[in-house]
């Protein structure tokens, strides 16, 4: 954002530093392609606006070190298996004088925190 703001300001120095000028040739001018002051201090300018630009993309952005890495956890006492955490469920069914005991297991995604 400060190069773009930067670069933005100097634009419109640029443009502001440009005029068109009419006019009847005379005593007053300069002739074919003279230059005057203002376009050498626009050309200044200019040369201000890329030399601090420049500078300004080759500055050394501050380091900072890397935070503590984010640690997967799982619900409860499920353990975490490789990527995912495991669950387990017991299902009873009772079919008339029947009962049926069957272990579910289940994966889902661990939360990091």
């Amino acid at each position: 954002m400060k190069k773009f703001m930067f670069t933005l300001m100097a634009g419109a120095t640029l443009v502001a530093g440009v005029n068109a000028q009419e006019g009847t040739g005379g005593a007053d001018t300069n002739g074919s392609g003279a230059i005057n002051g203002s376009y050498i201090a626009t050309g200044l300018v200019a040369a201000g606006v890329v030399a601090g630009i420049v500078n300004n993309n080759s500055a050394n952005a501050p380091v900072t070190p890397p935070g503590p890495t984010p640690q997967p956890s799982c619900e409860g006492d499920d353990p975490l298996d490789g990527d995912v955490c495991v669950g387990t469920t017991i299902t009873v069914t009772v079919s008339g004088t029947t009962t049926i005991t069957v272990p579910v297991t289940f994966t889902y995604a661990p939360t990091v925190q």
